[in-house]
């Protein structure tokens, strides 16, 4: 038993980081594009799914970043501040291009995501 201590101690830093969910980081990056791909009914109904879509692409770079896949993580990033400039516009019009904008940058991280996997 005393072998099984000092394989802990002595395990590589690569088992020593924070837990990788690449699932839910590819979960969350799907799940923000069906809300930025939602029509939005208005102002505010566009501005709820524009939050509740940067909360999840936050949640996707996190968790790309915890499983070392940088370029999602940046493409996350990009998508969640343009869904964050949509949640903080005050006309329709705005929130409805900035949206836009955010859907085709989650595009372009799903694209990369399918494309080149994590890199």
């Amino acid at each position: 038993m005393w072998w099984l201590m000092l394989l802990v101690l002595a395990a590589p830093a690569a088992a020593q980081r924070p837990f990788c969910d690449f699932g839910q980081a590819v979960g969350g990056l799907r799940g923000a594009e069906q809300r930025l791909g939602a029509p939005g009914a208005g102002l505010l109904a566009g501005r709820a799914a524009a939050g509740e879509a940067a909360a999840a692409l936050a949640n996707a770079e996190a968790g790309f970043s915890r499983c070392q896949c940088p370029h999602l993580a940046e493409l996350a990033s990009e998508a969640a501040r343009w869904a964050e400039i949509a949640a903080a516009h005050a006309l329709a019009a705005e929130v409805s291009a900035s949206i836009a904008q955010a859907r085709f940058r989650a595009g372009l991280a799903r694209q990369a995501l399918e494309r080149d996997g994590c890199r």
